[in-house]
């Protein structure tokens, strides 16, 4: 997208918080490098059948390269205005992902997607999180939050309610979970308007 474009959909992810902070987590672009990616792939195979259960991309990402890969793909989209990709850190240490994309900028709407690793549930961590990516989402003009949800996922799906979210249609077998095979997909929305 070209930058007269940027300036009328008023949407320039470059312009974008890189760091968000809250009372007890700080969130913040990931950089595609040799440090982050040993660092994360560390995270996964120690989290991998946890993040697997609901995250089927895992089962992809085996090498330090393919998390390379992958970073390089989310920096990527920051210049082209689809989305970005933060860190969630407690006490400097990563303990999941969030991110949005799927930006539509005629309708201001975009998908939020997260992660956090096995240990980090229960602390409420992924609520802080979202509230405070959702914070500046808002600011930057966006009305409408998406989360797509697999059927089954009771953990999300209740980090939805609990965030406002309402459950706007049902997609009959529309994803796949390793836990739970096909399944329906369920999304929720908060509309900002």
């Amino acid at each position: 997208m070209s930058n007269p474009e940027r300036k009328n959909n008023m949407l320039d992810l470059r312009d974008f918080p890189k760091i968000i902070k809250t009372i007890r987590l700080v969130i913040k672009v990931i950089n595609a490098d040799e440090v982050n990616a040993k660092m994360i792939l560390s995270i996964i195979n120690a989290n991998r059948d946890y993040l697997e259960a609901f995250q089927g991309h895992f089962e992809y990402i085996r090498s330090q390269e393919d998390v390379k890969r992958n970073l390089e793909h989310y920096q990527s989209q920051i210049e082209k205005n689809q989305g970005m990709l933060f860190g969630i850190y407690k006490d400097d240490k990563l303990i999941g992902r969030i991110r949005f994309y799927d930006i539509d900028t005629v309708a201001k709407s975009c998908e939020i997607g997260y992660w956090l690793i096995q240990s980090a549930n229960g602390h409420g961590y992924m609520t802080e999180a979202l509230g405070a990516l959702e914070k500046e989402l808002i600011k930057f003009g966006f009305k409408k939050l998406i989360l797509d949800i697999d059927d089954g996922n009771i953990r999300s799906e209740n980090l939805a309610k609990h965030n406002g979210y309402i459950l706007e249609k049902r997609l009959p077998m529309a994803s796949w979970a390793k836990c739970t095979g096909k399944c329906d997909s369920l999304i929720y929305v908060k509309r900002l308007i």
